[in-house]
């Protein structure tokens, strides 16, 4: 056995030892939060959140809209590789749509989790109320999913050697691709478009008639951030190292969107008149600090600077730092930057509001892992008895392997 062959099968079992533990970990996080889903859903949600008439958004409401616009991974890498013609990029593809899909299945868990009336979830295909935001976004959300499913699918195919299915779904790739790119953009515009309802309730800093806008842009940034993590975590989870140039590839295209977002909302504060209120140095111009200046400014300024985007860490902490801007937007939106109802009164989430959460997020996770673990091919993956990759395999070859 060659020294190659001895650091390729020492780096598969450390892969399969780290595995485990993470599988293990998910499932415990996933069993717990079965039962307290359950006792949420025979308790009524009076006994089992701390929601009130005042504060009737909770951190279910906080993790949707997150998961929303982390879900925009899959739009942002089918519209940039099958509309964009980015061919470049085809090998994050897979894993990002997969993690969209597994971010709006459990988006639907917590909404269902979430509905006081759990079991007229379907309510919105039957009583239609075209004037509502809500019903848009319902729409767009089930049909998108069900987009996600579609471009999923060829993963599956090829797995059961499906030829005929796959080569229908390979033609109509492009079509369903700007499909999902207008679903999703129109829904995620559209939690956006919720907020311009409140004017009375959301602080002046995150509120403007420009929230649909903002909203989708961020997805967009969201989605480049965490199609980062899911390409690199797909290689690191089979063993292998992520190319370089996708990376920086899609770190710079992540540090122009964080760029344009950090303008768009800096002109906006100016223009409405409220740079005061971002100088008071309160407790929500700190968060607005934090959420625009460590969340997107600084990413920008680490990825696009010359003298730091060349240093290996640079994208991964740009990815970083964009996700928790992203976040706390979305939270700072749903919970902190709003004003309860009566104007009194505190809100502090259940135990069962946690520990539901933090098992569907698990659940998405351990889907997540195991489908680029078992279904999704990587380059390299599948090579003929001569070492080279095998035709039926879905393999990009990097320009290291071409020159090694």
């Amino acid at each position: 056995m060659t020294i190659l062959e001895q650091d390729r099968e020492q780096t598969f079992f450390e892969t399969i030892s780290l595995g485990s533990v993470l599988i293990g970990l998910l499932s415990f996080l996933i069993v717990v939060g079965l039962f307290a889903a359950a006792g949420r859903l025979f308790m009524g949600l009076g006994a089992s959140t701390a929601l009130t008439d005042s504060y009737a958004w909770g951190i279910w409401i906080g993790f949707d809209f997150l998961l929303i616009a982390l879900s925009g991974v899959g739009f942002t890498m089918a519209g940039l590789v099958h509309v964009f013609r980015r061919e470049k990029y085809h090998a994050a593809v897979r894993p990002a749509v997969l993690a969209g899909l597994m971010g709006y299945s459990a988006v639907l868990m917590i909404l269902l989790i979430d509905l006081g009336r759990f079991d007229r979830f379907y309510h919105f295909l039957i009583f239609w109320n075209p004037h509502s935001p809500l019903f848009e976004i319902c729409w767009c959300v089930l049909l998108y999913t069900l987009v996600l499913v579609i471009e999923v699918s060829p993963v599956v195919f090829e797995r059961l050697k499906w030829e005929r299915p796959n080569r229908w779904v390979a033609r109509a790739m492009l079509p369903v691709a700007i499909i999902g790119v207008t679903l999703s953009s129109l829904h995620q515009s559209t939690l956006g478009t919720l907020y311009l309802n409140m004017p009375h309730r959301v602080h002046a800093l995150w509120y403007t008639p420009f929230l649909p806008l903002l909203f989708f842009v961020s997805s967009v940034m969201a989605g480049l951030a965490l199609a980062i993590y899911a390409y690199a975590g797909m290689a690191r989870a089979r063993g292998q190292q992520p190319r370089r140039d996708i990376v920086d590839g899609l770190a710079r295209i992540l540090g122009w969107v964080a760029l344009s977002y950090s303008a768009l909302k800096c002109t906006e504060i100016v223009v409405a008149g409220e740079l005061p209120a971002l100088l008071a140095f309160d407790r929500e111009s700190i968060l607005m600090w934090v959420e625009l200046g460590l969340g997107a400014v600084l990413p920008a300024v680490l990825i696009l600077l010359p003298s730091l985007r060349s240093r290996k860490w640079s994208p991964f902490v740009g990815a970083a730092l964009v996700l928790l801007g992203v976040s706390l937007n979305r939270f700072n939106m749903t919970l902190f930057a709003q004003s309860p109802v009566s104007g009194i009164g505190s809100y502090s989430p259940h135990v069962i509001e946690w520990l539901t959460t933090l098992g569907i997020i698990a659940g998405a996770v351990l889907l997540w892992y195991l489908g680029v673990r078992l279904l999704i091919t990587l380059e390299g993956d599948e090579e003929d008895e001569a070492g080279h990759p095998s035709s039926g395999a879905n393999v990009v070859v990097s320009d290291s392997a071409t020159a090694t």
